[in-house]
């Protein structure tokens, strides 16, 4: 079964035109941008610490976490997790109180109990909001 899955899953992903594609990537591009919005990146972190933040929300092909106050983590999934789509659930890996770069996750979709393969972090860099 769960073979199956994976096949029509891997079907279905490789039907899409290159226009579909491409009109997807720039929705994907256009909702980071505004979550971004009003916001300076600082400098990129290798590890971001658990306990006081919330997240991650899938935006695009990145990972946002917020944290109280006014800051966003962003990380940009390496080698771009293939299945990644802003309504599912990541489920995180980790090895302490950390999440760091190259921890890996797995993306599991509301009411299916199957999880994707390994995807992995990249840095986390902080958004400040402006003023």
């Amino acid at each position: 079964m769960k073979r199956w899955a994976w096949t029509a899953a891997l079907l279905l992903g490789a039907c899409a035109t290159p226009q579909q594609q491409a009109e997807t990537q720039a929705k994907r591009d256009q909702l980071l941008a505004k979550t971004l919005e009003g916001r300076v990146a600082g400098k990129p972190e290798n590890c971001l610490p658990t306990g006081f933040i919330d997240g991650p929300q899938v935006v695009g092909d990145s990972l946002i976490y917020r944290q109280s106050g006014k800051r966003l983590w962003r990380t940009q999934v390496r080698d771009r997790c293939p299945f990644l789509r802003d309504d599912q659930i990541v489920v995180s890996i980790l090895y302490g109180t950390n999440v760091c770069r190259n921890d890996r996750f797995r993306l599991v979709d509301r009411g299916v109990p199957i999880a994707s393969g390994d995807c992995t972090f990249g840095d986390f860099v902080p958004y400040d909001k402006v003023g």
